[in-house]
This record gives C-alpha cells, sequence and structure tokens, in this order.
C-alpha cells in the first residue's frame, strides 16, 4: 500500500486471467480443510457490528506516505456490517483530524477532502506464516485505491520498508467501463525509507470484473516464499532469493540480515480503501461516492506439521509466474572516525560514504546525474520533473556537527523556466527534525555560485528544530515546491566545515 520509494526496481508481469477466475462462491473452508489446513481466525462479518476483539480503527489524515487525500474514521458511515459482508465506504466530504499517525504522538490536525476507513488486526490477529483467504467485490473509479494487505507488528528490523509489507491486492484508478481491469502483487524491503525498493506482478482480468463479482484472493506464506491466488488459482510467486533486509549495527555500518528476513516476523492484516494520491492520482467528475469496498469473509489458516514450509497443504501451479524480485546492493564501508576532520566532504566527484545521494518526489520524478564539468570533474546533475520533490545527501545514522560551522557547496542552475522562485536548501537531522527552508535567492542561471552558509543561521531558522549532534542529512536541496518541473541543477563540493 505504501509507495515511498527511491530506489527501487519493479518487476511487472502481466498474467492472463483464465476461465477459473470466476468466483462461484466455492466453499473455500471445505477446500482449504480438505487440503490439510487448519483454521485459525476467521471473521465471516455474519454480526451486527463489526467485532472489536478483531479489528482496530486507524484514525488519522496524516495521507498514508502518499498524498492520499482522505482521513480514515472509526465512525459506522465508513465502515460497517450489511448482509453479512463489511463495507467500507468513502464520502467526498471535508474531514478534520490528526495529521499523523496515532503511533507518532504528534497533534497537528488537517483538512482533507475525503473520508474512508482502514482497519486492521494488529495485536488482535498476527501471523508468521500461513494462508491468508479474503473475499471481496472493488470499486472502481478514478482516484479509488482498495487494498489488503499486511504489515510487520514489530518492525524488528526498523522503520518501513525495511521490516517489511506484503500487498495482497491492490487495485488502482480502475475505470467502471474498462473489459480487462488489473490488480497488483507487491513486496516492499530493503532498507528502512528512503532507501526501499519493492517488486511486484500486475494481473489482468479479461473473463470476470473483480468491480461486479466478489473474487477470493489469497496468499500462501511459507518461509522463504510467497504465493497469490485468485480464486484458489495460484498466479504468481516469489522467493526470498529476491528479497533481502539490510540494516545498521550500532556503528552505522550496514550488514544482510540472515534468515529470509523480513518475511519472517510476525505481520498483521490491514483493509482500506484510500482516495487519491501519488499512485491513482485524484478523483474526477467520473467518480462517484461514496464508493464502497466490500468483504465477505477473512480466513487465516496454519498447516500443521509443516507450519513454516507450508509443504503439507500447499497447492502450487508450475506455470504460475516467477517474480525474480531484487538483490542487495553493495555494502560500503567507512572509517567511523571521519567525523573528527576539520571538514567533512559530502560529495565531490562523487557521493563520499557515509552519505549517498536521494531522491523523493510526490508524483513525476526527478532524474540524477554524475556529469562530466570539465575543469570541476563530475558534478551531481538534478533533472525536475515534478512539482514535488527534493535531493538530498544523507547517512544511515546521525552523526554530531555541533563543533562545526559551516555548510558549504557549489551549486547553479542549468535551466530554469519559472518565472520566478527561489532555490531551498535544508540540513535536516531525521524527520521531522530539521532546520526548515533556507532560500537562495540569488541563485545564478548558467553560473555557478559557491554558498557558505552557517550552521547557526539554519539553527535559528523560522520553523527550525534543527539538532546538530544528529545530523543525519547534511544538505537537502530543490526549487520551491509547487513549481519545480522543468528546473535543472547542478551541485558539486558539499562539505561541512569547523
Amino acid at each position: 500500500m505504501m509507495k515511498l520509494n527511491l530506489i527501487s526496481a519493479v518487476f511487472m508481469i502481466v498474467a492472463s486471467s483464465q476461465a477459473w477466475a470466476t468466483d462461484g462462491d466455492f466453499n473455500t473452508v471445505d477446500y482449504a480443510l480438505k487440503k490439510g489446513w487448519k483454521l485459525e481466525w476467521s471473521d465471516e462479518f455474519n454480526g451486527k457490528d463489526v467485532d472489536e476483539s478483531k479489528w482496530g480503527w486507524e484514525q488519522n489524515c496524516w495521507g498514508g506516505g502518499n498524498n492520499e487525500l482522505q482521513c480514515y474514521t472509526d465512525r459506522h458511515k465508513n465502515s460497517f456490517l450489511r448482509d453479512g459482508k463489511l463495507v467500507i465506504r468513502a464520502y467526498k466530504e471535508t474531514f478534520r483530524g490528526l495529521a499523523d499517525v496515532e503511533e507518532s504522538g504528534r497533534k497537528e490536525k488537517r483538512t482533507l477532502p475525503y473520508t474512508s476507513a482502514r482497519m486492521r488486526t494488529k495485536n488482535k490477529g498476527d501471523w508468521t506464516f500461513g494462508r491468508i483467504d479474503v473475499r471481496a467485490k472493488l470499486p472502481a473509479g478514478q482516484g479509488l485505491w482498495p487494498a489488503i494487505w499486511m504489515l510487520p507488528t514489530d518492525s524488528k528490523y526498523g522503520i518501513w520498508a525495511a521490516s517489511g509489507e506484503v500487498d495482497i491486492l491492490e487495485m488502482v484508478s480502475q475505470a467502471p467501463e474498462d473489459p480487462n481491469k488489473e490488480v497488483h502483487a507487491t513486496l516492499h524491503y530493503g532498507r528502512t525509507w528512503p532507501n526501499n525498493v519493492y517488486s511486484g506482478s500486475t494481473y489482468e482480468f479479461k473473463e470476470t470484473d473483480p468491480t461486479k463479482e466478489f473474487h477470493t484472493y489469497s496468499l500462501e506464506w511459507a518461509d522463504g516464499e510467497m504465493r497469490w491466488y485468485i480464486n484458489d488459482h495460484h498466479w504468481v510467486t516469489q522467493y526470498a532469493s529476491g528479497w533481502w533486509t539490510q540494516v545498521p549495527d550500532e556503528n552505522g555500518d550496514l550488514y544482510n540480515v540472515e534468515g529470509n528476513a523480513p518475511f519472517n516476523e510476525r505481520f498483521h492484516l490491514l483493509i482500506n480503501l484510500a482516495v487519491g494520491g501519488t499512485w491513482p492520482g485524484e478523483p474526477d467528475a467520473s467518480t462517484k461516492f461514496p464508493a464502497e469496498m466490500e468483504v465477505d469473509f477473512v480466513r487465516v489458516y496454519s498447516c500443521p506439521g509443516a507450519e513454516a514450509s507450508l509443504r503439507k497443504c500447499a497447492t502450487k501451479n508450475r506455470r504460475a509466474e516467477r517474480n525474480f524480485g531484487t538483490q542487495p546492493p553493495q555494502i560500503i564501508k567507512y572509517d567511523p572516525n571521519f567525523i573528527n576532520a576539520d571538514v567533512v566532504d559530502v560529495f565531490t566527484d562523487a557521493a563520499i560514504p557515509p552519505y549517498a545521494l536521494g531522491t523523493y518526489a510526490a508524483g513525476g520524478s526527478i532524474e540524477t546525474l554524475l556529469v562530466d564539468a570539465g575543469d570541476r570533474g563530475k558534478v551531481t546533475q538534478l533533472n525536475f520533473k515534478t512539482d514535488q520533490g527534493v535531493a538530498y545527501w544523507q547517512s544511515l545514522k546521525g552523526h554530531d556537527f555541533t563543533p562545526f560551522q559551516f555548510v558549504e557547496f557549489d551549486l547553479r542552475k542549468l535551466a530554469d523556466p519559472r518565472a520566478s522562485g527561489d532555490i531551498i536548501i535544508k540540513v535536516d537531522c531525521g524527520y521531522p527534525c530539521g532546520s526548515g527552508e533556507y532560500k537562495l535567492k540569488d541563485a545564478p542561471t548558467k553560473d555557478w555560485k559557491s554558498y557558505r552558509i552557517p550552521l547557526s543561521a539554519l539553527v535559528g531558522n523560522a520553523g527550525s528544530s534543527l539538532d546538530l549532534k544528529n545530523v543525519n542529512t547534511p544538505l537537502v536541496v530543490s526549487p520551491e515546491f509547487g513549481n519545480q518541473n522543468g528546473v535543472v541543477l547542478q551541485v558539486d563540493n558539499i562539505r561541512m566545515v569547523r
């Protein structure tokens, strides 16, 4: 469900639907028991109200990390039972609520133009390995994003996505009249955001419509293997050879976690209907509200005697697509004494470990190039193909820069089609800690200019919470938000100076 991915490799495998892709309301319990599965947890939604011993609600207007447009509520109008089914209903209505997830402890509020529900089984239904069946009917419409997915309960390997995410099903902005609708199955893993990756596959319905009929979406989660099913037909597989987790040790050095991490710890289930965001885009005049996602049942099984391998119970299709995932990047070690120098170089002809270049774009992209600039050698070029993006040089952990006085860098605008607009820089110490936006009002076009900005000015900047004892990002740079497209920047000689 979460799509903040900067260093990502995506394998999109489109599988053709066959006649088997009709639900037929088959009895999955009978089928599973015949295969040897043991029912461990279920909700048939046959009561009068949602069973709060099994489900909780997220309540926030955070936007899910994807600039989504809904506030999630626990109101009955957004999630309720009807005719033996769970209904998650999204409304077009203004709502004001907490801007951050409850776990953050932050109390800021935000107003958004839609409401919906995101329900989860966290600490009420948490599992490691097994089979999950969810029978659902999905809403069509531009900007609608229904999802059935899983997150780690304990986040043993760190914040998203180092501890993993499993998307059993996502459907994004499917036009009601489109006869060949698509759903997606994805794994998220790697390092903590923004250095996470994902690998996903796409299934195309050709003979049925998941917005008009119920289908059963399933995951068989074994130790080292993930298999996705639609109406009990195995359509795609990913193996642990194509996922990985890298986390820092106490010295800040990365290492590869062994043992099929991160998908070897307990996860919980989430069901939600998002509206808008970076991936689906905004709803338009054709999107009908209220929009509904219906869930007939959720069933979770174990495989007795083969709880981790599932080998006694699994159904495998040798013709199922294989998603090969990604491979971990090379781990570069660095001297922990680098911080004791009078000058800490962050970028000269390349990013210098422990610092690496990263980007974030909420829609669109930022193209990064290492280009030859004559006597200067190599410089970083940033081509902004977005209106909401930043580039940054970041370490995996923060360092104490209190003895330092300046951040220095050279910058020029190679192209700037805007009629007006400043260049923004920041120094960060791990979200939400940072200097706030510091404007370079005189950044020239075509010509290089060297900047020497006192760290004291950044600490005293309006809105700053900069902690010089824990700086992990010596430089963030971007054109002003909302007015970036077409700007091309070049940056060189980034350093911290005592």
